[in-house]
């Protein structure tokens, strides 16, 4: 569950289609979710939103019932469950990281939805998201004209800050702590911000990245002997390597954008000692 206010909005449909994506917006006016709520009540307002977040505190506003469909992306709306963040689509990256509290606000928000929806965590390119079949992540400019041509969230936000913390959060409650143990870490600078890999006290191949904490890359995987290496490509492909506990060297990607991290051993037959 989430901490939620609730501030109804009179702008909802009560029939809607399956919901298959998690979808992204900016407010660009309302920096408070009271002030949101107080929008979408309004009835000359015309549109609404499940949910909404801000810099302020950490709780969300509630403006449709999830059963309902809101109204927000145009002809996409009986497929998505959608959340506004009090945000420009404006802003620079540097600016979003700035906001923690809204960041963490909108990761828990995509946690939620993720586990009660089972909607995976593939991020969707813009034909995924206009086909309202194929289920998972987006932003509201990814629809395109077919979800009234809209441009939020904007280039500079950090949609793989937001879906790292929510790989964080685990089901029942709390995150990792950013101190660890005895940790290797490899450090890299990409966009003049610094990235961290290591390894954590049971072997966990983990990665910080800025405005987060370290997090384990696969919560399933541990016993690594040593690491990490660490790259970032112009693109933002990120690539961690270490040795595994059979002594095979390994590699952890994520490709540029964020999402889904990959395994592959670069060593099958445990040649690398």
């Amino acid at each position: 569950m989430v901490s939620e206010i609730w501030m109804p909005s009179p702008h909802y449909s009560t029939s809607r289609g399956p919901y298959n994506k998690i979808v992204f917006h900016t407010t660009e006016g309302a920096m408070t979710i009271e002030a949101l709520g107080s929008w979408f009540a309004n009835p000359s307002a015309g549109c609404s939103s499940h949910h909404g977040a801000d810099q302020y505190k950490r709780t969300l506003g509630a403006y449709v019932y999830e059963q309902y469909k809101a109204w927000t992306q145009g002809n996409a709306n009986p497929y998505c469950l959608s959340l506004e963040m009090c945000a420009y689509a404006s802003w620079s990256r540097s600016t979003w990281l700035g906001k923690p509290v809204l960041l963490d606000n909108a990761a828990e928000w995509l946690r939620y939805c993720v586990d009660k929806y089972a909607i995976p965590w593939t991020l969707l390119n813009d034909s995924q998201a206009q086909n309202p079949d194929v289920r998972g992540i987006c932003q509201h400019v990814n629809f395109g004209s077919w979800g009234s041509g809209h441009h939020d969230c904007g280039g500079g936000f950090p949609m793989d800050v937001v879906i790292d913390r929510a790989r964080e959060i685990l089901a029942g409650g709390g995150t990792p702590s950013g101190t660890e143990g005895d940790m290797a870490v490899a450090c890299y600078t990409w966009q003049d911000q610094n990235y961290y890999a290591g390894l954590g006290t049971n072997g966990e191949v983990k990665f910080r990245q800025p405005g987060g904490e370290f997090f384990a890359v696969d919560t399933s995987q541990s016993g690594a002997k040593s690491g990490c290496g660490l790259t970032i490509t112009t693109a933002g492909k990120v690539t961690i390597s270490y040795t595994n506990g059979k002594g095979a060297a390994c590699i952890y990607e994520r490709a540029s954008g964020g999402g889904t991290w990959g395994w592959a051993s670069i060593s099958p037959d445990n040649s690398f000692r």
